[in-house]
């Protein structure tokens, strides 16, 4: 295998980013949700000379009417649903600029709060073992952080498609556009879930979810492709293309009470080819780790 892929779970305080409005154990309608976890874990950064994101106090918090919604760095209107299928418009804060800048939406309100018990050193290790096996990189041309005009937030907004069928599986699409002149591109994602319960542990709920991100060229280019506004040598320069990253994510989940939980987590994702050909991109993955607690209001 050229990855290695680590198997570990993750807790979240509502599984579920949108519920039918006959489903139980969704998140009442029309009340504040708010919740804090407390543990370790790192989300890695894939840029050359950047720095890897520390998760140690995480907090969330949304919010479900009947139509308008807010869920951490996304807010929406649902403007169909029945039992199975709801249409919303939404507008969230794009992921990119994250690993440029540390203090960064996403990275203090994590939607996908991924992490591992193992250690980031032992990770490293791991992997340079596997991507030695593949041949030097003795011969790769790497641009810096530092290096690089900064690049800016982006807004999106667009379409969302939640589809629940068997037993709480969850399929969601979004198609989103950039609204704040930007990258002036898209992006979409597309997300499959499905929990497991066991009769043997009821409070303890273990998620899979599989998915892939996908970025149009306008994105990819603005955020890691390199040109004379970085200010770096012409032979460095690069454009960017249409990329399509899949990941895969475990989540366990077991509360004590309706209060407190524990958590442990994993969430890896696999950079296209077309993000990792930027002489600005170091590592060909992105993995978010998470061991701790979560208190519930």
């Amino acid at each position: 295998m050229k990855y290695l892929i680590l198997l570990l779970f993750i807790i979240s305080p509502s599984v579920y980013a949108q519920c039918p409005p006959a489903d139980s154990d969704c998140v009442p309608v029309g009340e504040w949700q708010f919740s804090i976890a407390l543990g370790a874990g790192v989300i890695t950064n894939p840029l050359n000379d950047g720095d890897n994101i520390p998760l140690v106090i995480v907090p969330n918090f949304s919010y479900y009417g009947e139509k308008v919604f807010i869920d951490n760095n996304t807010l929406g209107f649902t403007f169909h649903e029945n039992s199975a299928l709801s249409f919303s418009a939404v507008s969230q804060i794009n992921r990119e600029n994250s690993f440029f800048q540390r203090w960064h939406p996403n990275n203090i309100f994590v939607n996908t709060l991924s992490n591992s018990i193992v250690s980031e050193p032992l990770f490293d290790e791991a992997m340079d073992a596997i991507e030695g096996a593949g041949g030097s990189d003795a011969d790769i041309i790497e641009v810096e952080l530092g290096q690089v005009q900064d690049r800016k937030w982006a807004l999106d907004a667009g379409l969302q498609v939640n589809w629940f069928f068997f037993q709480h599986s969850h399929l969601q699409v979004k198609l989103l556009h950039n609204i704040n002149n930007v990258y002036n591109g898209l992006n979409g994602q597309l997300a499959l879930e499905q929990p497991f319960t066991f009769s043997a542990k009821p409070n303890n709920l273990l998620t899979l979810t599989v998915g892939a991100n996908w970025q149009s060229k306008e994105q990819v280019d603005y955020y890691y492709g390199i040109d004379k506004q970085d200010k770096v040598a012409e032979e460095l320069y690069y454009q960017g293309k249409a990329s399509l990253s899949p990941y895969i994510k475990f989540i366990n989940q077991y509360a004590f009470n309706k209060n407190w939980s524990v958590k442990l987590m994993l969430q890896r994702e696999w950079l296209d080819s077309s993000l990792t050909d930027s002489p600005l991109v170091h590592d060909n993955v992105i993995d978010t780790f998470f061991v701790g607690v979560e208190y519930a209001l």
